[in-house]
C-alpha cells in the first residue's frame, strides 16, 4: 500500500507540476508576445514664455453717426502681427471686423450713436 500511496502522489505531483508549467506558459508575458509594455516615465519639457510682441497703434479715425470706417496698425518692417485689437472714444462704436492682413492689423467699426466717435487700431508685432 506505501508504493501505491507513493506512485499515486509522485503522480499528482508530476500533473501538478505539468498544469503549473502549462498555465506559467499560458500567462501574458512569458513568451513576450502578449506582454504588457512598461510605461514609460513621463518626460519633462520646459516650453519658452510666448512673447507677445511690441505693440503698435494705428491711425484713429473719426466716424461720423451710421458711418463705418477703417483704422489700420502696421507693423515695422520684417515683423507681422500676433494680435490685435482695437479702442473706441465711446460705447457707441460697434467693432465689425478684427483681424491681421499682411503686415498690419484691420480694425472696422460702425458708429451706432447720436455724434462723432473715434476708432483706433493696435497691433502686437513679432
Amino acid at each position: 500500500m506505501t508504493t501505491r500511496l507513493t506512485a499515486v502522489s509522485l503522480g499528482a505531483a508530476v500533473i501538478a507540476a505539468v498544469g503549473f508549467a502549462t498555465v506559467a506558459s499560458a500567462s501574458p508575458g512569458s513568451d513576450g508576445s502578449d506582454a504588457p509594455k512598461p510605461k514609460p516615465k513621463p518626460r519633462i519639457v520646459k516650453a519658452q514664455a510666448a512673447q507677445a510682441g511690441s505693440p503698435v497703434t494705428g491711425n484713429r479715425v473719426t466716424l461720423n453717426p451710421g458711418q463705418n470706417l477703417t483704422s489700420y496698425a502696421t507693423c515695422p518692417q520684417g515683423t507681422a502681427p500676433t494680435g490685435g485689437g482695437g479702442t473706441t472714444s465711446s460705447y457707441d462704436i460697434f467693432f465689425t471686423d478684427s483681424y491681421a492682413s499682411g503686415s498690419a492689423w484691420i480694425l472696422r467699426g460702425t458708429n451706432k450713436g447720436s455724434a462723432p466717435q473715434d476708432l483706433t487700431a493696435f497691433a502686437l508685432c513679432q
